[in-house]
């Protein structure tokens, strides 16, 4: 199956797309240059295909794409367990070595905003894990599954507890907290007055929340106040 998968992917690959990603997607795997909706349908193909679980348990991680590949079909099974979500998301979270692995793959998998708390206990430990692409994925989780009504305030708590220092988990946690101020601006402008986070951090949340359009323009100027 591995060698199928290979000849779509390189049937799928367009040399201008690949130059574009390399330009964007600082990566160590060798990126192919296939487009997200070429991506999007064979995972779907592939969630289908009789041999899924051989494929789950055998598939190769060679390429920038194979890694987006395979979470992409995690996001396609039918009414998955967290349990088998859990064992083949762990061990592929420890090769994301870039935001766009990390961004995509966790964005896809719609079943956990089902069950928040079990997804925030199972990853708690990235919270402070070494890798910065770890602590990457449990910041987006706090961002696309906990930020509504009934959890925000954890999503908070834990976003000021995450290790700051590595740059892309700190435009991660910026990115979060612009998400906290346009929707709950209330709880989340109370950390920017205490100036819990980093310079960095702090400034940047302030600058992707003043350039959303969602918030009104007496929020933007009371933000840009609040400038370090």
């Amino acid at each position: 199956m591995n060698t199928l998968i290979n000849r779509q992917l390189n049937a799928l690959a367009e040399s201008d797309y690949k130059q574009f990603n390399k330009r964007i997607i600082p990566t160590n795997y060798e990126i192919l240059g296939v487009r997200m909706p070429a991506l999007k349908k064979l995972a779907k193909e592939l969630s289908a295909d009789p041999n899924l679980e051989s494929y789950l348990k055998n598939a190769e991680f060679t390429t920038y794409e194979h890694i987006l590949l395979y979470g992409l079909v995690l996001g396609q099974l039918k009414k998955p367990s967290l349990e088998t979500i859990y064992r083949y998301l762990d061990p592929l979270t420890l090769k994301f070595d870039n935001w766009a692995h990390v961004d995509t793959i966790i964005s896809a998998l719609k079943v956990f905003k089902k069950s928040p708390d079990e997804i925030l206990s199972h990853f708690l430990p990235l919270k402070t894990h070494e890798g910065e692409f770890t602590k990457r994925v449990f910041v987006i989780i706090q961002m696309d599954y906990l930020m509504n009504e009934t959890h925000i305030d954890i999503a908070l708590k834990h976003l000021t507890e995450v290790p700051q220092g590595q740059y892309y988990v700190d435009m991660a946690i910026a990115w979060a907290i612009s998400v906290g101020l346009i929707k709950f601006g209330d709880k989340t402008i109370p950390l920017l007055e205490e100036r819990i986070f980093s310079k960095f951090v702090h400034n940047k949340a302030i600058q992707k929340t003043r350039e959303s359009y969602r918030i009104t323009p007496e929020m933007k100027e009371q933000l840009n106040k609040m400038k370090i």
